[in-house]
């Protein structure tokens, strides 16, 4: 990685701006949940928030898409960095004068969840440009990497922020990186791609839909995945409760175990940002049973450290599933269209989160975290045995 970093400086800001984001973004979920549940001591509301956080971005990246491709993509993630400094530090500002309510929580939830939704196909679609291809899987691994270090790194110190100075700065600290983010990507040059023309809105994402028709592999995998991210939604609806309300462990329980699932994807990053991009169909399969071998582990553990082991096997499978397909899609994209595709195939496989969080929220208060866990657990493995049957991804 050090080599990739040396030889690629534009990469390296590129990337140093996602460091210094994502460590705020994760001081800023924790914050967020942790203060949803306090308020209600109900799965069913941190569902309801972190649909707030899901919904918006379904519902506008394909428009976000779009946009990527007809506009320079660093100048969209400058603008979508400095919209959310602005939210998160009014949102720090409200918590400060206790002026915060539910209704203004959920509003710049919205809020930092459209803003996201632009940045995040940018920046996805710019990555490919400022690598040579033969490096891109060890690029998408070094970003998957940052979302690991953050991971592990935000949630012990959100935690602690909230145990000793309280939620405002907490979300004080998110508003800052946010800037940061902004200043780094500043600084990267855009690397030259051919921009889609101005044909319409509707026209475009139907030239979308027909080159993703052209690429199999990723419709032949869009409805596998619809499933299981609907059922992976378990993991954040159930993790406050098992931290709050099974072992009694509060905010600092609560930190421990979004950290260790942090240190899984820290892990499962490493692994492929050394490797050598080889072997996709069986990494992606490997990835997907881990997640749904250590639901159960996590649905049984009787103590917060076991539970937490469970969730850095699903934080290692999460990771290694994103950066294969990942890199994946972006070998079969064209540049031109790359930015909407993205978003496109993100939205659909996203599609079904938003309810999942509220469904998971009611079967978590019904059935408890262990019967949410081990439905989804089962599902999920069901459904990668589908995946491996799947002859566009044997010719892989």
């Amino acid at each position: 990685m050090a080599t990739l970093f040396r030889t690629t400086p534009a990469f390296f800001r590129f990337w140093l701006a996602q460091a210094v984001s994502q460590v705020g973004d994760r001081v800023h979920s924790l914050a967020l949940i942790w203060l949803v549940y306090h308020w209600s001591e109900s799965a069913l509301a941190v569902g309801m928030i972190l649909v707030a956080t899901s919904l918006p971005g379904i519902l506008v990246s394909p428009l976000a898409g779009v946009l990527c491709d007809r506009a320079s993509r660093r100048r969209i993630m400058i603008g979508a960095d400095l919209a959310r400094f602005l939210v998160v530090g009014w949102l720090a500002w409200q918590s400060h004068t206790g002026a915060l309510g539910y209704p203004g929580l959920i509003a710049a939830t919205v809020a930092v969840a459209l803003a996201s939704a632009f940045f995040n196909p940018a920046a996805l679609a710019m990555l490919p440009g400022l690598v040579p291809r033969e490096d891109l899987t060890r690029a998408n691994a070094a970003s998957q990497l940052v979302a690991g270090m953050s991971a592990v790194a935000g949630p012990l110190f959100g935690s602690a922020l909230i145990a000793l100075i309280g939620v405002p700065l907490a979300f004080a600290i998110n508003a800052l990186s946010f800037l940061g983010s902004a200043l780094c990507i500043a600084l990267v040059r855009e690397p030259h791609w051919t921009r889609a023309g101005k044909t319409g809105f509707l026209n475009e994402l139907r030239a979308g839909r027909d080159a993703l028709r052209g690429a199999p592999l990723i419709g032949a995998l869009l409805a596998p995945v619809v499933v299981i991210n609907f059922f992976f939604a378990a993991i954040p609806v159930v993790t406050p409760v098992l931290a709050e309300s099974v072992f009694r462990s509060g905010a600092g329980g609560l930190g421990i175990l979004m950290s260790c699932f942090g240190g899984g994807l820290f892990a499962g990053s490493l692994i492929l940002s050394i490797g050598r991009g080889r072997g996709e169909r069986r990494a992606a399969l490997s990835g997907f049973a881990l997640i749904g071998l250590a639901f159960p582990v996590i649905a049984f553990s009787p103590w917060l450290y076991a539970a937490g082991m469970g969730l850095a096997v699903v934080g290692i499978g999460l990771s290694i599933v994103n950066i294969t397909l990942i890199t994946l899609f972006q070998k079969l994209l064209d540049d031109g269209t790359r930015g909407k595709i993205m978003a496109l195939v993100s939205a659909l496989a996203l599609s079904l989160q938003p309810v999942a969080y509220g469904v998971m929220g009611l079967v978590t208060d019904a059935l408890k975290p262990s019967g949410a866990l081990l439905a989804s657990g089962a599902v999920i493995l069901l459904v990668t045995l589908r995946i491996a049957t799947l002859k566009e991804l044997k010719e892989v």
